[in-house]
């Protein structure tokens, strides 16, 4: 089997595809654009002639030699993404754009949970594409967008489905914007070892207390308990979105 095929590497042969993508980001002099895996540039040209710095990311070495040949405006890092995800100071970055493979799109989600950005545009699977805008935790931070479908033909070598531009923006704060229900959910997805109770107690009260109200233990339970069908769904997708913080934080 060819390497590229092992390192999951698909190259998108048509320009025109590859000018989509750019397009549907609005990049512009003034965004800092992080692209995950520049392969041998083709898309980095693009970027380059309207962003303020691209910052090309590619993890594999074979890609020296054309990414030697850049812009001036583009700063090459040979790393793995997630680890530099992972590192502060975090380089700065207005704008995301990747031809991401499978197996990084869940680890590169969960890592883009607390970092900030204007948009993304992913190029993945076609089933990673639906599983994003379902996903049950992935859905209380991002609002996606599928822009259009790309045959698996456009593709070198060609992959065994077809794939989907993607559209990715961060949801408002919902301390901002007023919203419990989604407040709440994130709140018991960043507490996985509390008990669910107690989380939305304490969810609760940070809530009122953002809105400059006062709530005790005893009043949040209260509303819990006095609100038993809306509490009740809450709780059910609660559970849901516990069990999957579980799964991506081991």
């Amino acid at each position: 089997m060819r390497e590229d095929v092992l390192l999951g590497q698909f190259f998108l042969e048509d320009i025109n595809i590859l000018e989509k993508i750019a397009k549907t980001a609005s990049i512009g002099k003034s965004d800092t654009v992080l692209e995950i895996g520049a392969g041998d540039g083709r898309l980095t040209k693009i970027l380059a002639q309207n962003a303020k710095k691209v910052i090309a990311i590619e993890i594999d070495q074979k890609f020296a030699s054309a990414l030697e040949k850049m812009p001036k405006n583009v700063e090459v890092i040979f790393e793995d993404v997630l680890k530099i995800l992972s590192k502060k100071p975090l380089p700065k970055f207005t704008k995301i754009l990747g031809n991401l493979p499978s197996s990084l799109v869940e680890p590169l989600f969960q890592k883009l949970i607390k970092k900030k950005f204007k948009l993304a545009v992913f190029l993945v699977p076609k089933k990673f594409a639906h599983k994003i805008e379902k996903h049950p935790v992935f859905c209380l931070y991002f609002d996606t967008k599928l822009v259009e479908k790309v045959p698996k033909i456009a593709f070198q070598p060609v992959p065994r489905t077809n794939w989907e531009i993607v559209l990715v923006t961060k949801k408002k704060d919902p301390l901002k914007t007023g919203d419990l229900n989604l407040y709440l959910r994130r709140f018991v997805y960043g507490h996985p070892k509390a008990k669910l109770k107690n989380a939305l107690v304490e969810g609760l009260i940070r809530f009122y207390a953002a809105k400059g109200k006062k709530l005790t233990k005893n009043q949040a339970r209260k509303l819990i308990i006095k609100t038993p069908s809306e509490s009740e769904g809450v709780s059910c997708f609660l559970k849901a979105s516990r069990k999957e913080a579980f799964i991506l934080q081991s």
